[in-house]
């Protein structure tokens, strides 16, 4: 996106202004896409639930600027294609300074491809340097100690680690406390059938989840997976 901004910007100071519009609406119809199919929802999953008080924590800050900005300069974009490129707006809604809007635009477009690498960063990049040590074993089942004529309660651990539960399957019998810790970056456990959702954790949190009932549960992480079993997800099987 910024090389094509570049190109409309040359195309401009050679004066060819067609091949300019072309290509500066093609930079704001086609980002309509991402938008809708990838930043979107995960802004409304991932960032959303969190505001305004995680504004605190740079994980939600970045990207609530980016996602800000992009919408402002969405929004900007369009109206500059339906006031100068497409004139289908009424003469009293037009802009007659196209040079302060047209650079006033790319501006706000360079900030947001700022804010999104830093986005970028923040998520993936910065979230695989923090890792807390952890040991990769296999999930054990440990006796808690009974009170009274209480049964005594199972337990297994789960480590989310870089983008991958670990145990991936995890097979456990009814009435066992299932306990994921976050090693790394930032995580849900987010079950397919909506039975539990975590909120997102951070390094060294941990959530957990009483299974009473036989079957099989899919869950996945709402920031780096998807129901189905698509990338960073994983199964309990109750017996």
């Amino acid at each position: 996106m910024g090389l094509a901004l570049l190109l409309g910007m040359l195309l401009a100071r050679q004066k060819r202004f067609r091949a300019h519009g072309i290509c500066q609406s093609a930079v704001v119809l086609l980002n309509l896409i991402p938008i809708a199919s990838f930043m979107g929802p995960a802004f409304h999953k991932g960032v959303l639930p969190a505001l305004p008080k995680g504004l605190n924590d740079r994980f939600y800050a970045v990207a609530t600027a980016h996602a800000t900005l992009g919408t402002i300069a969405e929004l900007v974009g369009l109206y500059i294609i339906l006031s100068a490129g497409l004139k289908v707006l009424p003469q009293a809604l037009r802009f007659t300074n196209y040079k302060r809007w047209m650079r006033t635009e790319l501006a706000l477009w360079w900030l947001v491809i700022v804010f999104g690498l830093g986005t970028y960063w923040v998520w993936k990049v910065s979230s695989r340097a923090q890792t807390a040590p952890s040991v990769n074993a296999p999930a054990t089942v440990s006796q808690a100690p009974s009170s009274g004529s209480e049964q005594a309660m199972k337990t297994v651990n789960i480590t989310i680690g870089n983008f991958a539960f670990d145990p991936r399957d995890t097979r456990i019998e009814a009435g066992t406390v299932v306990i994921w810790k976050n090693t790394a970056g930032r995580h849900t456990v987010t079950a397919d059938d909506g039975s539990f959702d975590s909120p997102i954790m951070a390094l060294g949190e941990e959530f957990k989840h009483t299974f009473d009932h036989a079957g099989r549960v899919q869950y996945f992480c709402k920031l780096h997976g998807a129901a189905g079993g698509q990338k960073m997800s994983g199964t309990i099987t109750v017996k």
